[in-house]
């Protein structure tokens, strides 16, 4: 990971992962899931899920994407010019699954964390 912190950008003025429920879950818009985050989840703990989060690939300075895990839920964030923005992760068709490594990673934060159950049951639902 770089060694600046990274500027989270929550989206307000883009509304697609927001909602106002307590858990993250897939919408169906159209004919794409979209991934919500909770509304538990407050712009100060994403940027700290982002700045504390695994890049990928692994060991480049300036990572795609990063991944990082909240209450059993895997998250993934994109860099969108000068800042990032995250969104439940899934597996979707015609994209690489989570490479061994960060799915490793993300379990043992899920046993640091207290909440491997859910992380598996995520991992059940939404990975492949």
């Amino acid at each position: 990971m770089p060694s600046e912190r990274l500027r989270y950008d929550p989206g307000e003025h883009r509304l697609k992962h927001c909602w106002n429920k307590p858990e993250a879950v897939f919408v169906r818009q159209g004919s794409a899931l979209i991934g919500k985050c909770p509304s538990t989840l407050s712009k100060q703990l994403a940027e700290q899920l982002l700045n504390d989060g695994i890049g990928y690939p692994i060991g480049q300075e300036t990572p795609e994407r990063i991944y990082n895990l909240y209450d059993g839920v895997v998250y993934e964030a994109v860099c969108s010019g000068d800042s990032w923005h995250g969104y439940p992760w899934r597996y979707r068709p015609g994209r690489r699954s989570l490479p061994r490594q960060i799915r490793q990673e993300l379990e043992r934060r899920a046993e640091q964390q207290n909440c491997l159950s859910g992380y598996k049951h995520w991992m059940k639902q939404h990975g492949r």
